[in-house]
């Protein structure tokens, strides 16, 4: 679905027909990445309660218009976004980059929770990362997965292209492989491309510099003191083999939350809950929005 705003025209990705009688669940994407994410989150008993919407902020999937620079400022594109389609309210999840936009938006709007998957606050991002973003988007999605991943799904996921695009599927063996800015050589272990390929697709292909610029954006994102003062009904889902945004107690943000009730954490599973263990992140995520398993 395309909503014509101000200055972009933004896509939005249901998983089933807004229905006006259901409350409605936004999902953020992380930095790189677009609503394709949903394809692989596990939300069964979520879908039949929820409206469950994924956006497209502006240079990511479908979205065009300008660019954004500032996690601010994609909070403002997301309320122009929320107050058009008319979402009273919303559940609003992020992930990564996408939960700092989640944790500014509640600031600015009223949703009726806001859950934070795998971020760090303040989230600060190495430079080695950002030159990589900025210079080869392969070698920065290499870097992500190598130090973000920590287990591979127990199933295989089955997909199809790399990127919004397209090119050749990972080969089988070892050799030469197609990516979309160019060729690589897959020499030590050809299955682990195989296995990290529908990760890896999701990482958005459209525009190269858009992980740099969300990457970069981490690194300047702070709240004031009112805003951190007045944070309420957030709720932070961490993963205890995280690299990428570990669980610091002594955060600003988390240093007066309860475990268990505003804090959740995923077992032997990395930055990438949806990836390596949709099966424990939906248990959370119907704990968290009570709904009997």
């Amino acid at each position: 679905m395309f909503i014509q705003l101000n200055n972009h025209k933004a896509h939005i990705f249901t998983k089933n027909p807004i229905d006006s009688s259901k409350k409605s669940i936004v999902f953020l994407p992380g930095a790189g990445m677009d609503h394709r994410i949903l394809s692989m989150f596990k939300l069964s008993k979520i879908e039949t309660t929820y409206n469950v919407i994924a956006i497209d902020l502006p240079g990511h999937g479908y979205t065009s218009g300008p660019l954004f620079y500032d996690v601010e400022e994609h909070s403002q594109f997301c309320i122009e976004l929320f107050e058009i389609i008319k979402l009273p309210n919303p559940i609003i999840i992020g992930h990564s980059w996408g939960g700092l936009i989640a944790l500014d938006l509640s600031t600015k709007f009223h949703a009726e929770m806001t859950v934070c998957m795998n971020i760090a606050y303040p989230f600060l991002v190495g430079e080695m990362l950002l030159d990589f973003a900025k210079g080869n988007l392969d070698q920065a999605v290499e870097f992500l997965t190598k130090y973000g991943v920590y287990k591979f799904p127990d199933v295989e996921i089955k997909s199809q292209g790399f990127g919004v695009k397209g090119s050749g599927f990972y080969g089988r063996t070892k050799g030469e492989i197609k990516s979309p800015y160019g060729t690589k050589v897959v020499e030590s272990d050809p299955e682990r491309e195989i296995k990290l390929y529908p990760l890896k697709r999701l990482f958005n292909q459209t525009q190269k510099e858009i992980s740099s610029i969300d990457l970069k954006s981490c690194n300047k994102f702070r709240l004031d003191e009112s805003q951190i003062s007045n944070l309420s009904n957030v709720k932070y889902i961490f993963c205890d083999k995280d690299k990428l945004a570990r669980y610091n107690p002594e955060s600003e943000i988390l240093n007066k939350l309860e475990l268990d009730k505003d804090i959740f954490t995923l077992t032997e599973s990395g930055h990438f809950p949806f990836y390596e263990d949709p099966d424990q992140l939906e248990e959370v995520l119907n704990k968290i929005f009570n709904i009997s398993i």
